[in-house]
């Protein structure tokens, strides 16, 4: 999207993704005692199943791999990896030739910021996942987030 009045100018890029689905290989470091012992996520300590809360959202919290855990890949990891996201926004002004005089043909201020905000409902870190092989597409293996970037900018043209 381009917007200009004036002078000034407003420019954004918004792009997504709709229907993917992820392997959320983090919850099975995060979300079962067997994977990595000494830690537990607060899913796992709140919301997990059990006879007194049969309405949990995570398997049964378990001390030994099975089926049900981490043992063999199931549904649980699954999840809706569509998203919404403002990639880049830029204002800016560009200088009227009457105020710059002879020194500058043009001149431009702006402010930038990329990744200002992701509308998804998928728990990683970040549902744009980078794949390297085609083994591994539509696996988060612990991608890092995109992150947010401010920018000031000045252009001139001589």
């Amino acid at each position: 999207l381009v917007f200009g009045y004036k002078g000034f100018d407003v420019t954004a890029f918004f792009y997504g993704s709709q229907g993917a689905e992820i392997f959320n290989y983090n919850k099975w470091w995060l979300d079962f005692w067997p994977s990595f012992q000494g830690q537990k996520s607060t899913d796992l300590l709140y919301n997990s199943w059990s006879p007194s809360n049969t309405s949990g959202t995570t398997p049964m919290a378990s001390n030994q791999s099975n089926f049900s855990t981490n043992a063999v890949g199931n549904s649980y990891y699954i999840e809706d990896g569509s998203f919404f996201r403002l990639k880049n926004l830029q204002l800016g002004y560009t200088f009227d030739k009457a105020v710059l005089g002879n020194v500058f043909a043009n001149a431009r201020v702006y402010l930038q910021a990329t990744n200002l905000f992701t509308i998804t409902s998928y728990t990683g870190l970040d549902p744009e996942l980078a794949s390297f092989n085609d083994t591994y597409m539509g696996v988060d293996e612990g991608n890092l987030p995109a992150i947010q970037q401010y920018l000031i900018g000045v252009s001139f043209g001589f």
